[in-house]
């Protein structure tokens, strides 16, 4: 067993520790274990213990749910269980989830090519849109989708993974009060201005809509949505100084929101450039009542649906990868 370090600028997995496993038959995988020490500390060490199991528990049901019904776009666990090392310890039983060992996440792709074809990218931004479509297909909204959530394997297949942080439509998840439940750096600017959409498809299908709009622009200029809208704003009206009402910054939003989609198409390659920013304005928009396909919205339904994303993201994909091969031969 080997314990990974977590890499400079990590977010995430304040709770859990990572570890190389190899079974008997010499199969590598990736162990997540709880880890209890954070909670010990605590004041109230048995009310944190409970509420980190409670958690562990949540996202292992997840987990369990999305691999009993084939989601093949979103990494579940291979195992799950508990192992006793010190029965006179509080910490003595340590939970764990066994997954398949990943080749790494999209940074690591970026960071060993800045020249990293766009075909590629396509096909990445399909497999993330199948994967969400896959789970809100199960009631399930992943609300921290970022690039190191996004797994890759074999080299040229991309998969969703954390559910720690998911919402689950009927069930109470151990996180359902927070203001924002994944990773402020890349949260849609309704959560980040307090608005906390009453209908649940809105606050939570319109955040993954939101996320998805940012892994685009993510690929094609290594920032986020939230990083590109908030550099566009005034310093006054940063989310962190703006004390006003939600209503009263969106247009605002929405006049900043047009600059940085402005200078996202800076930095996306002509062929392509029309067909993200018409994704990007629907995904991203700073109103989550006007988020997602327009011709999805006025249909009955969900409207936060993504199945015209995954089509439209595996058409451009298909011709890039067309163009490639005839380019290389």
């Amino acid at each position: 067993m080997k314990r990974l370090e977590r890499p400079p600028g990590a977010t995430g997995g304040n709770f859990s520790e990572g570890y190389i496993v190899e079974s008997g038959a010499g199969q590598r995988a990736f162990l997540k274990a709880l880890d209890f020490s954070s909670a010990l500390q605590s004041p109230d060490a048995a009310r944190a213990l409970e509420a980190m199991t409670a958690a562990y528990n949540f996202e292992r049901d997840l987990l369990n749910k999305c691999r009993d019904n084939r989601l093949d776009r979103v990494v579940v666990s291979i195992d799950d269980g508990s192992v006793s090392i010190d029965p006179s310890n509080p910490a003595g039983v340590v939970q764990y989830l066994i997954f398949e060992l990943a080749d790494g996440d999209v940074r690591s792709r970026l960071e060993l090519s800045t020249a990293l074809d766009t075909a590629w990218k396509l096909r990445s931004l399909h497999h993330v849109a199948t994967g969400l479509f896959q789970l809100h297909g199960q009631g399930i909204a992943h609300q921290d989708l970022k690039p190191s959530n996004i797994l890759l394997f074999r080299g040229s297949i991309s998969k969703i993974a954390d559910l720690g942080r998911a919402a689950y439509q009927g069930h109470e998840a151990p996180h359902e009060d927070y203001q924002v439940a994944g990773d402020w750096s890349y949260a849609p600017p309704e959560l980040l201005y307090g608005h906390l959409p009453s209908d649940w498809s809105a606050r939570r299908y319109g955040c993954d809509a939101y996320l998805l709009g940012s892994m685009v622009v993510f690929l094609f200029t290594a920032l986020s949505m939230t990083s590109l809208l908030l550099g566009a704003l005034h310093p006054s009206q940063h989310w962190r100084v703006w004390r006003g009402r939600f209503p009263d910054i969106l247009p605002f939003l929405r006049e900043a929101f047009g600059r940085a989609v402005d200078g996202f198409e800076k930095s996306v390659p002509e062929v392509v450039r029309d067909d993200l920013s018409m994704m990007l304005r629907q995904l991203c928009d700073p109103d989550p009542a006007l988020r997602g396909h327009p011709l999805t919205r006025a249909r009955k339904g969900n409207p936060y649906s993504l199945e015209r994303y995954v089509s439209r993201f595996n058409l451009l994909a298909g011709r890039a990868e067309i163009t490639l091969r005839a380019g290389r031969s």
